[in-house]
């Protein structure tokens, strides 16, 4: 079972309250409400410590036995700071230590537990002020240890001769057979006393350094004896009796204490529900919000220049191309702004779809502005922009932190002399000012933060926004992410596209691989050959694209015209490199993932990666994608030896998938939606139970 640690736990407080509204017991909306839902503040007084039976959900955790002002400083770290926090600190794993096994069928190496009374123990001194607890235990069998490194106080406190308990560990050697660093639970003498550490299914927790699996199970059962019939469910009885679902106080036990692992599913089961529904409620707040308190400016869909540029187009858009537009189109007439993320693969087509929209933005008199991560792309936009709207009257213009001639540049935008304008950062900076800027376009959008996002939103009045991105996001952490936009998809790819051929080469086949590349090169096809970092690295062990570049183009691929790029350069001799790459006269470009995103060079049909698991999956999908945008069938290849499972792993997915929204799933499964592209929203960082790929069929209850 998957959990991950947070910060405090705020969202079931927003799903109480936003679940009672669903429900009709709150009258009015929680829209505007939900920045204030913050968990209460912890109780501060610790003394005198109160009652175990009067403990509240929202006590600070110095409440508990054992838990002082350090252990408290700790246990922040994974986001716990009250009883509820601990409460909803789920288990990642359990351990079944339900089994007892004679102490005459252990057998060294394996994982035991045995039930045994203490014959002995003491305390055996070791070097370096060291020192070690040995303990003999019996049962019915026979005898064995078991050691305590480091622990040697625990022979004359913990372990009285005839002492009973259960004994969990590895089975290794120490005067015979002997069990190393066992976890114990000894009988206090009660009938019916609960167990914790063995004899049961026993939890397992994300720790943090200097906190232990049996602290974390001691805490967490304390905090169930005195708060856990206090933990809210947002659940009404009904919807628990629809799904199967046990009360939520009957739940939290069986999550950290369940009698049998079905116990534990259903318990999980519940409150991933309650996670995820939480999370809809939320989004569907901010929707509503978004719907019904701001106007939009009902864009002009049937004016002259779109008509033009539609007519004008040298190609036939897909099928995906013509839905989505028509989407848009309609989201940009109504009465409200817009708020879209656009997905395509690489080589879709989501700037022509674009472009529709600019164009019936400027029959409105309206200006649009399309924001890029890099200059590259940037000036990339700008030139197929220019080439395919300029023929309607359509004024274009570039603006970037570099370029010369900005000045001039901003004055006319803010005069409204243009009606597109494409930029990257420098579209967001207090000197650029809009006429009448009515739609705000941000391609690569997961690498600008939210602030530059809104800002440029905020450059017009009312504006509709576009996201877009070819960094395929599965649908359940999209819904997770970007519930409050809508979602629109393109998946399908222009005509006369063939999927990239992608292979692992061998060390020994590295020599035919560069003969292929002479052979392409006399034929006018490119090539791109990308490294992991520009030079050598102390800590990585990597081929750098300086050294590699210098002895490739002097050796291998000698005769070909060959030239580097990477981030060090300026953005005036980047852009000449790519420029020249464009137009034909590269034959190998050298680079790092500065070429990632964006570049379009039909004529390019070869990528070669190096050292290729130490890159993501994504990015080597990202990289693979600036090949295969012709007719001719294109090829990617992998170089290097991954000595991890994970980057195995990585490759032969890779391999096998040519889709990217594949690819996105797959990265998801390995990685983790906490993971996924860097992204740790609230929302998805509060998730304790539910995995948005295990639990996408609860999106759907």
């Amino acid at each position: 079972m998957a959990a991950r640690a947070g910060p405090p736990h705020c969202l079931y407080h927003k799903a109480v309250r936003l679940s009672k509204y669903a429900a009709g017991l709150i009258p009015t909306s929680p829209v505007g409400r939900l920045s204030r839902m913050h968990k209460p503040e912890p109780t501060l007084s610790k003394a005198p410590a109160p009652a175990m039976n009067m403990l509240r959900l929202d006590s600070i955790l110095q409440c508990l036995p054992g838990i002082g002002p350090k252990r408290a400083a700790l246990l922040a770290r994974l986001g716990l700071h009250t009883l509820e926090d601990l409460l909803r600190h789920f288990p990642r794993d359990y351990e079944d230590r339900r089994a007892v096994t004679p102490i005459s069928q252990a057998e060294e190496g394996a994982v035991i537990t045995i039930e045994a009374e203490v014959v002995s123990a003491r305390n055996v001194r070791l070097r370096g002020r060291q020192s070690l607890a040995v303990v003999k235990l019996r049962d019915a069998s026979g005898e064995m240890n078991a050691s305590f490194f480091g622990r040697g106080f625990l022979a004359n406190r913990a372990f009285q001769p005839g002492a009973r308990g259960f004994f969990n560990g590895t089975v290794g050697q120490y005067n015979g057979l002997c069990l190393k660093n066992p976890d114990y639970e000894l009988a206090a003498g009660e009938e019916n006393e609960t167990r914790i550490h063995g004899g049961r299914i026993v939890p397992k927790y994300v720790l943090t350094d200097g906190v232990t699996q049996r602290m974390l199970r001691q805490w967490a059962h304390m905090a169930l004896e005195g708060a856990g019939d206090a933990l809210p469910g947002i659940l009404p009885p009904k919807l628990e009796k629809v799904h199967d679902f046990p009360p939520a106080a009957e739940a939290i036990r069986a999550i950290h204490f369940p009698e049998t692992h079905e116990d534990a599913a259903r318990a999980r089961t519940r409150f991933a529900f309650e996670e995820l529904l939480a999370l809809q409620l939320s989004l569907l707040a901010e929707r509503a919000a978004r719907v019904n308190e701001a106007r939009g400016l009902r864009h002009k869909i049937d004016g002259p220049k779109l008509a033009a540029f539609r007519a004008s187009l040298p190609f036939t858009l897909t099928g995906a191309q013509e839905r989505v537009i028509a989407v848009m189109l309609g989201d940009m007439a109504a009465p409200h702004p817009m708020a879209r993320l656009l997905q395509g693969d690489v080589g879709c087509g989501k700037t022509v779809v674009a472009l529709h929209l600019a164009a019936a933005a400027a029959d409105g008199g309206y200006q649009t502005a399309l924001m890029a991560p890099t200059e590259i792309l940037a000036e990339q936009h700008y030139l197929q922009l220019r080439e395919l709207l300029a023929p309607h009257g359509i004024e274009t213009a570039l603006l970037t932190g570099a370029m010369r001639g900005a000045a001039a540049i901003r004055r006319a935008i803010a005069a409204g002399d243009t009606d597109v304008v494409v930029g990257t950062h420098a579209l967001v900076q207090e000197s650029t000012a809009f006429h009448r800027l009515g739609l705000a376009i941000i391609d690569e959008q997961h690498r600008f933060g939210v602030g530059q996002r809104s800002c440029l939103a905020g450059k017009g009045a009312d504006a509709d926004v576009l996201h877009m991105t070819a960094t395929p996001i599965p649908r359940t952490l999209a819904l997770t992410l970007y519930g409050s936009m809508d979602l629109s998809v393109i998946d399908a790819m222009p005509p006369g596209r063939k999927p990239v051929k992608t292979r692992r080469i061998a060390p020994s086949k590295v020599p035919e691989l560069y003969a292929y590349l002479h052979e392409e090169a006399e034929k006018g096809y490119q090539a791109y050959i990308v490294c992991k970092l520009i030079e050598e690295s102390e800590n990585w062990d990597v081929t750098p694209v300086v050294r590699h570049f210098e002895e490739l183009s002097t050796g291998a691929l000698a005769g070909l015209r060959c030239e580097l790029m990477h981030g060090r350069l300026d953005s005036a001799e980047k852009d000449a490199i790519m420029r020249r790459f464009k137009d034909g006269d590269i034959d190998v470009l050298f680079s790092t993932t500065v070429i990632e995103v964006g570049l379009d060079v039909p004529n390019a049909t070869t990528m070669i990666i190096e050292d290729a698991a130490h890159f993501g999956l994504t990015q080597l999908h990202q990289l693979r994608g600036r090949v295969g945008r012709g007719s001719r069938q294109s090829y990617c290849f992998l170089l290097g030896t991954p000595t991890a499972i994970e980057g195995r792993k990585r490759l032969d997915t890779l391999c096998a998938y040519a889709s990217g929204f594949d690819i996105a799933e797959a990265d998801l499964e390995l990685r983790g939606p906490g993971e996924f592209h860097g992204v740790r929203q609230a929302g998805l960082s509060d998730l304790r139970a539910a995995d948005l790929l295990r639990d996408a069929r609860l999106l759907d209850l």
